[in-house]
């Protein structure tokens, strides 16, 4: 018998549906996230408030599935009122969301299709076949009922009505907070086909051949001695003895980090993303037990001679490096933000093609925003059009560059206005950062230009799990837009760019689904994007300030517009050039 609300529940289900013993699934699963059709994020834990999380595994070619969905309807109805989340779980492997969009509006289902395009959910779930039907209790991430939705879509059954719902009586049971001791039965839904892990278990993956690549790919310019990520990748025995947390990492998109929407990937520079193929060897890997049979150790001979500024291997040593002063930064308490002035004394003007900074102390520099200022000095209206100025620093990101032939004017006589954020760490230390800059022979045909747009009249209601907000911006000029930058604080929880086109057409320019405050990344285009004058750019995001987001430092309070990490901003950040220079 299985006590729902019991934290140390034993799960008793005979799992005939999976062929896996009851055994084999007594205990919780990993904590996960897919994005549904929609490109909107979901992660088992911050569904912890609910009762229940219902899966129903769904092919848009199932005849199975598109005849049980009737039934399906009426249980969600008759459950709409209790706190229980429904999805479907596509695990076929389809991975273009405009197909499935397409296919889940003809069949009117309305509530979220999650994509597993690895297909490592539906194995870690125990999935086998379509229509089947999986309910977990997301506070223990424990599955309670693993089968099918009723006696007429179980295997072999011929029934034309439903005699036996087991998918309510295993909900009405968690809904009184009682015991579930149904068995499940085997779904009639067709076999679902996992090619890629039967390949794996077939063929077996070799460390240095399938594992190091990818690792060094995707891993290692963080995961190095002396990088920014907490352990190096740098021998099998560290990948192994990390490889619990690399599969949670994985698992729950955490890694690599500010993965945007996959849809979007290739119309930005130098992003951070795993490929299904590469996610899906890792995971097999690290299931099989994360061994070495090769004999050798590929991932040790690896040697890493991080140049001093990145851009170097790009344009040679840089034009101008800036050290900014010393800050002292004390153990405990608020910083508040320091704009410190630093003049260049250029007798003439320069052209930027790209920045980069060097953080002193990464445990307590958040960020750095380098606004310029003319002869005449810091002028706060100029400051506020220039977006994120120059360039900016921030966990995670990139350097700065511009596209060919543009360049960010420095105005003679001028400098910089730097904006420097510090969080304390619990100990006093000093934080000296530098900045380099790189700059044109000669004035380029474009100048880069800034703006956002923002709403700076927020009010988030105390334990709102999705508060939306929208800022936009007109081009009154034919326009190439060249960057994109969502920033909010701890309570962001995704955002979205998307431009209104002057003959009405709207287009959805960036998707970031699972919004990280830690990782403020800018999305430079690979090919700048033409905005005819006229052209409305939407910047839409959602704010979780509920006891489900785990980086909220407190749900009971109404938040406001304010400078501090615990307050929130609102800021769609981009860069452009007008057509006609």
């Amino acid at each position: 018998m299985i006590k729902y609300r019991n934290l140390a529940k034993v799960l008793g289900v005979a799992l005939l549906a999976t062929g896996l013993s009851s055994t084999a699934m007594a205990q919780r699963v990993s904590d996960f996230s897919l994005i549904d059709h929609n490109g909107k994020f979901h992660q088992v834990s911050r569904y912890a408030d609910h009762d229940a999380l219902v899966l129903f595994t769904y092919d848009k070619d199932s005849e199975v599935v598109e005849d049980s969905l009737r039934d399906l309807n009426r249980e969600m109805e008759r459950f709409a009122e209790e706190d229980i989340a429904f999805f479907m779980l596509e695990s076929s492997g389809i991975t273009d969301k405009a197909v499935i969009s397409a296919a889940a509006a003809e069949a009117e289902i309305e509530i979220p299709v999650l994509l597993d395009d690895t297909q490592t959910v539906a194995e870690l779930l125990g999935v086998t076949r379509t229509a089947q039907v999986i309910v977990i209790n997301p506070a223990t991430r424990e599955i309670v009922y693993n089968g099918s939705l009723n006696d007429r879509f179980t295997e072999g059954s011929e029934r034309r009505r439903a005699r036996n719902h087991y998918l309510r009586q295993v909900l009405e049971t968690v809904v009184e907070g009682g015991e579930v001791s149904l068995a499940g039965q085997p779904s009639s839904g067709e076999a679902i086909v996992f090619g890629t892990r039967d390949q794996h278990a077939t063929a077996g993956l070799n460390y240095a051949k399938d594992i190091v690549p990818i690792i060094e790919r995707r891993c290692v310019s963080c995961h190095q001695d002396g990088g920014i990520a907490p352990f190096a990748m740098n021998s099998h025995q560290m990948l192994q003895g990390w490889s619990p947390m690399i599969r949670e990492t994985l698992l729950t998109k955490r890694m690599p980090p500010a993965q945007i929407d996959p849809d979007f990937v290739h119309l930005f520079q130098d992003q951070s993303y795993i490929t299904i193929e590469e996610t899906q060897a890792l995971l097999h890997w690290i299931d099989a037990g994360s061994q070495n049979t090769s004999g050798s150790d590929p991932l040790a001979e690896i040697v890493h001679h991080a140049p001093e500024w990145e851009l170097s291997a790009r344009w040679g040593e840089p034009d101008m490096v800036i050290p900014i002063p010393p800050q002292e930064i004390p153990a405990t308490g608020v910083v508040d933000y320091r704009n410190i002035a630093l003049p260049l004394n250029n007798e003439e003007e320069l052209w930027v093609k790209g920045v980069e900074f060097k953080p002193g102390d990464r445990q307590v520099l958040h960020h750095i925003i380098a606004f310029t200022f003319g002869a005449d000095g810091i002028n706060q209206f100029d400051v506020l059009n220039q977006g994120i100025g120059m360039g900016a620093y921030a966990p995670g990101n990139a350097p700065n560059t511009f596209p060919e032939e543009t360049g960010y004017p420095l105005r003679a006589g001028g400098g910089l206005l730097l904006q420097m954020h510090y969080t304390t760490s619990g100990k006093e230390t000093v934080d000296a950062s530098e900045i380099a800059i790189y700059l044109h022979d000669e004035k380029p045909a474009r100048t880069v230009l800034g703006g956002s747009a923002a709403d700076l009249n927020i009010a988030i209601p105390a334990h709102a799990n999705r508060h939306q907000m929208t800022a936009s911006q007109v081009f009154p000029e034919d326009s190439y837009l060249t960057m994109l930058g969502p920033h909010m604080h701890y309570r962001g929880f995704d955002a979205d760019f998307s431009v209104i086109y002057p003959d009405g057409r709207e287009e959805q320019l960036l998707n970031v689904p699972n919004y990280q405050f830690n990782w403020q990344t800018t999305y430079d285009f690979k090919e700048p994007l033409f905005l005819p004058a006229g052209s409305e750019l939407i910047f839409n995001s959602t704010f979780d300030n509920s006891e489900m987001n785990p980086f909220n430092p407190d749900p009971t309070i109404e938040i406001s517009w304010g400078e501090q990490t615990w307050q929130e901003m609102f800021f769609g950040f981009y860069q452009y050039y007008e057509a006609d220079q």
